[in-house]
């Protein structure tokens, strides 16, 4: 072992730009040619990466896509009614339809029952009113008669004693 000075770390080396393979093909120099095969695969390994780490994730999104919708088509077919729980559905359909159709007639004949008494109440009521305002009008017709007889009464001369209602200027 040498007790001297330590060794100087390398000079940093100057960025090379990459190289094409035909161009290192090309270089004389086998270092050169190596260190540019290098470079190469590791830029090729870089991008190789980047495309395996895209297709992966849309595989794995694929996949979760297909069963997502395997889910969803097996959910679908537990949900959906058979022909035979249609036709039920149809015929209680159709029953509730019939006795709907049957109390709807009903209430109708009720109410056109209760109209038509309706109607002969009214009618009742009018000829009363008829009869009441025949009546009415007789009695006002009395009571203009007792009217005249009283102002008749009043106006006339007064009568002499003996009562036989005449007076004595009627006298021959």
């Amino acid at each position: 072992m040498e007790a001297g000075a330590p060794n100087p770390p390398p000079p940093p080396e100057e960025p090379r730009p990459e190289l094409t393979p035909k161009e290192v093909a090309s270089s004389t120099d086998p270092q050169e040619r190596m260190e540019g095969l290098r470079a190469w695969v590791a830029q090729l390994d870089r991008k190789l990466g980047t495309r395996f780490y895209a297709i992966a994730a849309a595989v794995v999104l694929a996949l979760a896509a297909a069963i997502v919708a395997i889910v969803l088509v097996l959910g679908v077919k537990d949900d959906s009614a058979t022909n035979a729980q249609l036709d039920d559905v149809r015929k209680d359909l159709a029953g509730v339809k019939r006795e709907a159709s049957t109390a709807a007639d009903e209430d109708l004949a009720a109410f056109d029952e209760r109209l038509t008494e309706l109607e002969s109440a009214v009618g009742s009521l009018r000829s009363d009113q008829n009869s009441s305002d025949r009546e009415i009008s007789v009695i006002q017709d009395d009571i203009d008669e007792l009217r005249d007889d009283v102002s008749q009464l009043e106006s006339a001369p007064p009568s002499d004693s003996s009562g036989n209602g005449s007076s004595s200027s009627d006298s021959p």
